[in-house]
């Protein structure tokens, strides 16, 4: 076996806590669940994930987070905790909160159970973003920039004129929330909304990202939780930007599987061509799914054709600046190709050909359609699948907060695991 090791590297000048931040935001959806990208889909797919559900991030949890977080950084601000001891206590209080939360068990949701106090990402930064997207943390600093402000923070009092009259209010840095219990950090937790929490949350959501998915559905979570994709919720009173967003992330979801599909087949096909691994079967369920894919390309064929004859106006609507002319040529090519002709895709030689050549100019040497020793490192898995723009997390809180109002008792809903597929695990062992 050829042992391959990647010698990329990633570095930046650490000029300011803004970018630093942003670097590190960057360097954690690089470990995010759903974020395989062979064929350069995510800057299109964060842009409508971001549009659609803001303040929502793939590593997210539970919703309560929203609200354990503030309460701890408002416990750090009452106590005035100096510049060069913030880190470590908020670390503490984290760690804490973990502790708390242990008690509801695995797989329900709690950011560090396995690693505990050792967590290298602690859900401050997790939900750092989202905090600042729903308004409940109201000045743009990041979390270094506001370690170093925190004890003025909480000193910080209203403007006053000769009169000691208040001419303006101090600007705090969190929304007024309901107290947390007198015991909190002491005693256990649970991520049960209260009425009171899940209301506010509703409230900052509508005020602050009003022409959103979890702004709409907040007022409807009992139906909204019932769709397996975002453009199956019932559009009735939805504001028309809305609809329109739905409309181009849902084609661009549809059409842009099929590419992910026949990418899998091609790596099933080389590696049983290079190693003479038994990857029959992924071959076979890749295969299988193209045909759904086809037929339901062909039930909604009138209307992609449609879209897909003014693909300008969908990257106007996409509305991200510095997308490369070749990421735009090859998803225009793959759409196009894909509505000329759904049947045939699978099999089509340019659009293999154009997939391959796409991986490549993404991944150099790391392409495994076009590096052995890449290729070899595959595990077998097939990757991608259809874009739902983290509706899954926004669908999760969705069913919280209709539980914490008493409409509904739908169980949040976790992602499986993926598991290799036996056969090609049999056929790698049986190669070597």
């Amino acid at each position: 076996m050829t042992a391959y090791s990647p010698a990329s590297a990633l570095g930046w000048l650490d000029l300011d806590p803004a970018a630093s931040e942003r670097v590190a935001t960057l360097l954690r959806s690089l470990e995010e669940p759903d974020t395989l990208d062979e064929l350069g889909l995510a800057t299109v797919r964060d842009a409508f994930s971001a549009k659609l559900n803001p303040g929502t991030s793939t590593i997210q949890t539970r919703l309560r987070y929203f609200i354990f977080l503030p309460w701890i950084f408002g416990r750090l601000e009452d106590r005035r905790v100096e510049a060069g001891d913030f880190a470590r206590r908020l670390r503490a209080n984290e760690a804490r909160l973990i502790d708390c939360l242990r008690h509801l068990g695995s797989g329900n949701g709690v950011i560090g159970f396995s690693a505990g106090r050792n967590l290298k990402r602690m859900p401050s930064a997790i939900y750092w973003g989202g905090l600042g997207s729903w308004g409940l943390r109201r000045l743009d600093l990041s979390i270094a920039e506001y370690g170093r402000r925190a004890a003025a923070l909480g000193r910080q009092r209203p403007e006053r004129d000769d009169d000691n009259e208040a001419t303006a209010p101090a600007t705090a840095m969190w929304a007024s929330l309901p107290p947390p219990p007198d015991d909190f950090l002491e005693a256990d937790l649970t991520f049960d909304l209260t009425r009171d929490e899940a209301l506010l949350l509703v409230d900052h959501i509508r005020r602050h990202r009003p022409c959103s998915l979890p702004a709409f559905c907040s007022a409807r979570p009992s139906p909204a939780g019932q769709a397996g994709f975002p453009w199956e919720v019932p559009t009735g009173g939805m504001p028309d930007r809305l609809v329109e967003l739905l409309r181009h992330a849902r084609c661009f979801s549809e059409l842009t599987l099929g590419p992910q599909l026949v990418y899998n087949v091609l790596l099933a096909r080389k590696a049983r061509a290079e190693f003479g691994w038994d990857t029959g079967e992924v071959e076979e369920r890749q295969l299988g799914r193209l045909e759904d894919w086809a037929q339901l390309l062909e039930g909604r064929l009138g209307e992609l054709r449609a879209w897909a004859e003014d693909l300008p106006g969908f990257w106007h609507a996409v509305g991200v600046a510095g997308i490369s002319g070749a990421t735009t040529e090859f998803l225009n090519f793959v759409i196009r190709a894909g509505v000329d002709d759904p049947g045939g895709f699978a099999e089509d030689r340019q659009v293999h050909e154009r997939i391959a050549r796409r991986e490549i100019q993404l991944k150099s040497k790391r392409a495994r359609l076009g590096n052995r020793a890449a290729l070899e490192t595959w595990s077998g898995l097939p990757g991608g699948g259809q874009l739902s723009y983290r509706w899954r997390i926004t669908r999760n809180y969705l069913a919280e907060i209709a539980r914490a109002l008493g409409i509904d008792e739908a169980p949040v809903i976790h992602e499986p695991t993926a598991v290799p597929t036996p056969g090609v695990a049999a056929g790698r062992a049986a190669a070597r």
